[in-house]
């Protein structure tokens, strides 16, 4: 009688010959390069830290309106141009004292990277000027305050802001 449990040694497979053990160590292995990789996509694609005039109340998140409110008690208002490679701003400064030098920032409204802070300087004809890299197409937000953020004028435009009046934002 013969022995029917064991198999020739001919037929025995090699250990990296065998699909199941391929199986055991492939998904291990690639649940490894899945969370490599979502590791470098977190990276690359992170959030933007939130500007500090925002606080959250519970579960809603409001702007704080006080920077808006010094600017529409001390009168100011401004006329901002983008044209040439130039962006100037006639500030209308009401009874605030005249700032040494304003800065605008350029916000985009869905890419960070594109963001850009411009420093005006007051020219001869009492407006503030300074060269401006072309901007992207798409909506832009923009903010004009001094160098000590006492107040700020706000505004917006899409693919070209031209010529544009800013005034404080809106009340509480």
């Amino acid at each position: 009688m013969t022995d029917v449990t064991r198999a020739p040694h001919a037929e025995r497979r090699p250990w990296h010959r065998e699909p199941m053990l391929w199986l055991v160590i492939a998904i291990p292995a690639l649940t490894v390069v899945a969370g490599l990789t979502t590791v470098v996509i977190a990276h690359r694609h992170s959030d933007t830290v939130v500007a500090d005039e925002f606080r959250k109340e519970g579960l809603a998140i409001n702007r704080d309106p006080t920077r808006d409110q010094a600017a529409r008690r001390l009168g100011v208002s401004a006329t901002l141009t983008a044209s040439a490679g130039t962006l100037s701003v006639a500030l209308e400064r009401g009874t605030a004292p005249a700032p040494g030098e304003l800065l605008v920032i350029l916000s985009h409204a869905t890419r960070a990277e594109r963001d850009q802070l411009v420093a005006l300087h007051p020219g001869a004809d009492g407006r503030y000027a300074a060269p401006l890299a072309p901007l992207a197409r798409g909506h832009w937000y923009l903010e004009v305050s001094p160098p000590d953020r006492s107040w700020r004028l706000t505004g917006e435009f899409v693919d070209d802001p031209g010529t544009l009046a800013l005034r404080p934002g809106p009340g509480p």
